[in-house]
């Protein structure tokens, strides 16, 4: 293991040992309440930052902190700051639905939350996902590859029939529907911490679907060679 690995293992045992603390002794919850734009985009920078950086140094073999990492977690932070209003939108307008009789067994909060949960991931999530890929695409070629890019060119060095396959037939309905029916059965207070913890997963995804998307391209230009 080299020295790098080890001091990287410490912050994340203290990124798990602060979360463990927060959320037991309800500092998380009492963020969200007071503060929840400031909770949701501190909370959603650094655990996405977190699972991406993981990921990079799982399948890279590297640590990468640079202005292009800088870049993204503000991206995720802004991200952060979305997810905190759809929540309380699809939530609220979800049981409402339920209330007028234009979702079934109003009353369920297992029904609830899965209804939420759906709404949420099918209208809410793909744009979220696909604006974090730009973001993350523009901050790999302007930062990492010194280029000027513009907001074209960073909407077409996406993969979208990947991200569509990857994320809308795939990690949508058999991870983050699943997964977020729990996180809307928590007190509201609580949901937010829960998806930002699980925005560390989202990092880790979304960083294997840019692998992909490279290897994905590396095999179309060498197919395009006479």
């Amino acid at each position: 293991m080299k020295q790098n690995d080890k001091i990287w293992m410490i912050l994340y045992a203290f990124l798990g040992i602060v979360s463990v603390f927060l959320t037991i002794t309800g500092g998380f919850s009492r963020f969200n309440q007071m503060f929840p734009y400031i909770a949701g985009f501190v909370q959603f920078a650094i655990y996405a930052t977190a699972g991406e950086l993981l990921s990079i140094r799982i399948l890279e073999g590297v640590w990468a902190v640079n202005r292009a990492t800088w870049f993204k977690a503000a991206s995720w932070g802004f991200g952060g700051l979305w997810v905190t209003l759809a929540f309380r939108v699809f939530s609220e307008g979800t049981v409402r639905a339920m209330e007028v009789g234009l979702l079934p067994f109003y009353g369920s909060a297992l029904a609830a939350a899965f209804f939420t949960s759906c709404t949420n991931n099918l209208f809410f999530a793909p744009l979220h996902s696909a604006l974090m890929r730009i973001c993350g695409n523009y901050a790999d070629l302007h930062f990492l590859q010194n280029r000027q890019v513009t907001v074209r060119e960073a909407v077409n060095s996406v993969d979208w029939g990947e991200l569509v396959d990857f994320t809308l037939f795939k990690t949508i309905p058999l991870f983050w529907i699943p997964i977020n029916t729990v996180g809307f059965l928590l007190p509201v207070d609580y949901r937010i911490v829960f998806a930002a913890m699980l925005s560390l997963v989202f990092g880790v995804l979304m960083t294997i679907l840019k692998l992909r998307e490279r290897k994905n391209q590396a095999k179309s230009r060498k197919e395009s060679l006479p």
